[in-house]
C-alpha cells in the first residue's frame, strides 16, 4: 500500500526534528552554565526558554510535567506548516492527520485530568454546576479537540487554495517568479506558523482549565 505525500512528509519532518533536537541537545550539554550562548545555540536556546516561560505562565511549579509534550507538539506543527518550503506536502492539510491531532488533543486532556484530578473529581467537573448539563459538558470535552484538529485542516487547506486562486486570477504573461516570493511565505508559512502557535495556545489553555481546579 502506498503511502500518501502527506505522511511521508510528516515521517520527514519527525526525523529530521530527532536528529536536530539530538545534536542541540549534546551541544547544549556542553555548554558552561557561566558563559553567554552565542553562535548557532543561541536562538533555539531562547526559543525553548521562551515557550518554557510562556508554559510556567500557566502551570506555575509543574509546568515541567507539560512542557515537554506541549513543546513537541508545537515543533512539530511549525516545521510540518512549513514543510511546502522545501517541496514538501503539508501533512495537516491530510485529513487524517489532523484528526490525529484531534484525538491528541483529547487524549492529553483527559489523561492529564484524570491523573491530576483524579476520575470523582473529573466526574463532578463534568456534572458543574447542575448534573442536568452533564450530557453538554461532555458534548463540550468532545467537541473542543475536534474543532483544534479541524482548525489546522482547514487552515492549511485554504492557504493553499488562495495562493492557487492568486496565480490563477492573474493576467496571461506577467512574471510569476517575483510574487511567488511575497504570496508563497504569507499563505503557507505565515499562516502555517500562526496555526501551530495557536494550536500550542489552545491545547496549553485547556489543559490547564482541566486541571485549574486542582491547583486552586
Amino acid at each position: 500500500m502506498m503511502l500518501s505525500p502527506n505522511i511521508i512528509a510528516s515521517m520527514i519532518v519527525i526525523v529530521t526534528l530527532i536528529v536536530l533536537l539530538t545534536i542541540i541537545g549534546q551541544k547544549v550539554s556542553k555548554l558552561d552554565p557561566a558563559e553567554p550562548i552565542k553562535g548557532s545555540l543561541f536562538l533555539p536556546v531562547l526559543g525553548i526558554m521562551k515557550l518554557n516561560d510562556m508554559i510556567s505562565g500557566f502551570y506555575g511549579d509543574h509546568w515541567k510535567r507539560f512542557a515537554p509534550i506541549l513543546t513537541a507538539i508545537f515543533l512539530y506543527l511549525a516545521f510540518a506548516n512549513t514543510s511546502s518550503l522545501v517541496g514538501l506536502s503539508t501533512p495537516l492539510s491530510n485529513i487524517n492527520i489532523a484528526l490525529t491531532f484531534s484525538f491528541l488533543a483529547f487524549m492529553i486532556i483527559q489523561t492529564y485530568g484524570l491523573i491530576i484530578r483524579t476520575p470523582l473529581k473529573r466526574m463532578k467537573d463534568l456534572m458543574s454546576p447542575s448534573i442536568l448539563l452533564f450530557p453538554v459538558n461532555v458534548i463540550g470535552e468532545l467537541s473542543t479537540p475536534l474543532a483544534m484538529g479541524l482548525r489546522l485542516f482547514g487552515n492549511l487547506l485554504s492557504g493553499a487554495v488562495i495562493t492557487v486562486i492568486i496565480f490563477y486570477i492573474l493576467p496571461m504573461g506577467i512574471n510569476l517568479i517575483p510574487l511567488a516570493f511575497v504570496v508563497h511565505p504569507i499563505f503557507n508559512i505565515g499562516f502555517g506558523l500562526i496555526q501551530a502557535f495557536v494550536y500550542f495556545m489552545l491545547l496549553t489553555i485547556f489543559l490547564s482549565m482541566a486541571i485549574e481546579a486542582d491547583e486552586a
